[in-house]
């Protein structure tokens, strides 16, 4: 999430950056010229959460930026991230979608009663997540070990 701050901020990274930091992180493990090549290493690219705007503008009463640009510049992170995960080949787990279809549908069956519109539900202060966002993304890594790697499950493991 920090990649995808405003642009004004000296942690934040543009689009093209956050791409081609991706593409360099998997290449440093990907590449035998690398010194950090590992090629048994598994990767996995989880897409940064949703912003909780009204929750950040709670903790941050400085908080300036329009929260639609916020969190929209955070689901363009998003795309981007499951957009290097096909490009190179690795499975990636949207997390950002998980979560904004959760926070959706509780919102629209009347399941949730929250001050800062359900995404208190899964984040701790608009960014982090909360224990239920944390087993969330627990059981989505566990799904997608199933699917890609099941010989890595616990169960499978030598003990």
């Amino acid at each position: 999430a920090n990649d995808a701050r405003l642009p004004s901020k000296t942690d934040s990274s543009t689009l093209e950056e956050y791409q081609a930091n991706l593409h360099a992180i998997i290449s440093l493990l990907r590449n035998p010229d690398s010194e950090y090549y590992s090629p048994k290493t598994r990767i996995l690219i989880i897409t940064p959460p949703p912003i909780g705007e009204l929750m950040i503008q709670s903790y941050t009463p400085t908080f300036a930026a329009d929260p639609f640009v916020f969190n929209n510049r955070t689901r363009l992170f998003a795309e981007m991230a499951k957009q290097v995960a096909r490009e190179a080949g690795v499975p990636s787990i949207d997390l950002y979608s998980e979560i904004e279809n959760r926070v959706r549908e509780e919102q629209a069956t009347g399941t949730w009663s929250s001050t800062y519109d359900g995404y208190d539900n899964y984040l701790v202060d608009g960014v982090h997540l909360n224990n239920k966002g944390n087993m969330l993304l627990f059981n989505l890594i566990i799904t997608t070990f199933q699917a890609v790697w099941p010989e890595m499950l616990p169960k499978t493991l030598p003990s």
